[in-house]
């Protein structure tokens, strides 16, 4: 009796097991959280977060203060020698691929930090001049508030956990906010031509039709 007892409660456990995956995974169509997160931005766009930033210039404006403007915005820290640095580099690129839309005031690059206390402006200008000798059209902002941040991270389906060493373990992507200040696609950083491809879309309001990548 306890054999078949367990037998049935190994049963439901992987049925339970089974429905979360379901569940989490947009019905078994995303196999990770992160698939399933972009999945979710390019079927329901949601508003993003209007941040208060200190920018490295050392104005303080908020993220979504220039209307009609597409937004590509990634989450850094500026001693990260990772995730960041191929950030770094992706942006670098696409300012030469979207150097038509950025002079025209069509597309911005964002990167905010998510380690505020020691990314001030001098540490986000030292990190854009490591990848880019061309500020224009890549701006980085330093929250002002935590509570901001915290909703912001979350908005966006950033995960920060810190190593334990002085540095983070985090999730990297680049999200397309459309004009209208909703997300509606996450990429990844090595995906270029995607990028440019769902920023023009999303300037001719078309980014919603683009497939999940």
């Amino acid at each position: 009796m306890s054999a078949r007892r367990t037998a049935i409660a190994a049963t439901l456990a992987c049925v339970a097991g089974l429905a979360v995956a379901h569940a989490v995974t947009d019905g078994f169509q995303a196999y990770t959280l992160e698939s399933a997160r972009r999945l979710n931005a390019l079927r329901s766009p949601l508003p993003v977060p209007d941040l208060a930033l200190e920018w490295a210039d050392g104005s303080r404006t908020r993220l979504l203060d220039a209307p009609g403007r597409v937004l590509l915005v990634d989450f850094v820290y500026t001693n990260c020698a990772t995730y960041c640095a191929a950030l770094g580099s992706t942006y670098a690129r696409l300012q030469q691929r979207l150097v038509s839309e950025i002079a025209v005031g069509a597309v911005r690059l964002v990167s905010v930090t998510f380690d505020p206390a020691r990314d001030g402006p001098a540490e986000l200008r030292a990190y854009r001049a490591r990848h880019s000798t061309d500020p224009s059209g890549w701006d980085l902002g330093r929250p002002l508030h935590a509570s901001e941040l915290r909703g912001g991270l979350a908005a966006f389906g950033v995960v920060v956990i810190p190593d334990g060493m002085g540095g983070y373990a985090h999730n990297a992507a680049v999200h397309v906010v459309a004009p209208e200040g909703r997300l509606v696609a996450i990429l990844d950083p090595s995906d270029i031509d995607g990028i440019v491809m769902l920023a023009r879309n999303a300037i001719g309001g078309k980014a919603g039709h683009v497939a999940a990548r």
